[in-house]
């Protein structure tokens, strides 16, 4: 299939080129994330496009949530150098077993989201980079922490998720929900980057309501353990 060139390149970041790329939707309430960037970041910019923090040998963008924001503005961090990216990110269990706090390591995701489609528009399931995938779980496992291999659903309407749209991600195997990782998968597989997906859970759907744990002691708990390791 012949790729169109756009006709809207992504202009690089001043300052914040680097091969690796963090990405971090969100924060947890305590500010964990934020306050670890502030101590370790040699400089930080904010702007529209998210939070921008260069570390020693890496690039964290913080605070871009959802798949459109997301990929926008990993697109000018491809056009800065980018290499690797990621997603360090929460997410919802749709599968009991998994409970809040639990780590996820993304092995395959579906697009249950628009921005994909303009990547590879007639595919609906995206996987991370295999030596990505397997670092993130070598790294854990050294650190003895837990972590399970799952296939996630990224959707753009969080507050769609209705009886009938669990159910029906359930026939697909997806065990978590979240907004980004579809959508980074297939724009690394496009540009011929590596990408891979770490995510904790935050609340549960499973029984069919809402379970919120964004303030749940654990959840801050295994932040400190699983995501500031790669930071």
């Amino acid at each position: 299939m012949r790729v169109e060139e756009s006709l809207v390149r992504p202009k690089p970041f001043k300052d914040f080129a680097a091969k690796k790329v963090v990405y971090i939707p969100v924060d947890i309430p305590s500010g964990l994330i934020l306050k670890h960037l502030g101590n370790k970041a040699a400089k930080m910019k904010s702007s529209e496009w998210g939070t921008l923090a260069r570390l020693e040998d890496k690039v964290v963008l913080f605070r871009a949530m959802g798949a459109p924001l997301a990929v926008m503005t990993l697109e000018r961090l491809v056009a800065s150098g980018a290499e690797e990216i990621l997603v360090l990110g929460f997410c919802g269990s749709l599968d009991s077993s998994l409970k809040i706090a639990s780590a996820v390591n993304v092995a395959r995701a579906y697009a249950d989201e628009g921005t994909s489609g303009h990547y590879f528009p007639r595919r609906k399931y995206f996987r991370p980079s295999p030596a990505l995938f397997s670092k993130v779980e070598e790294t854990l496992l050294a650190a003895s922490l837990s972590v399970t291999p799952a296939l996630a659903a990224s959707t753009d309407a969080p507050f769609r998720e209705t009886p009938a749209w669990l159910e029906s991600m359930a026939r697909r195997g997806c065990r978590v929900a979240d907004m980004e990782t579809s959508a980074v998968f297939a724009l690394a597989e496009f540009h011929g980057r590596e990408a891979a997906s770490l995510m904790i859970v935050s609340d549960e759907l499973s029984s069919g309501g809402w379970r919120h744990g964004f303030f749940e002691s654990g959840l801050e708990e295994s932040v400190r353990r699983h995501f500031l390791p790669f930071l």
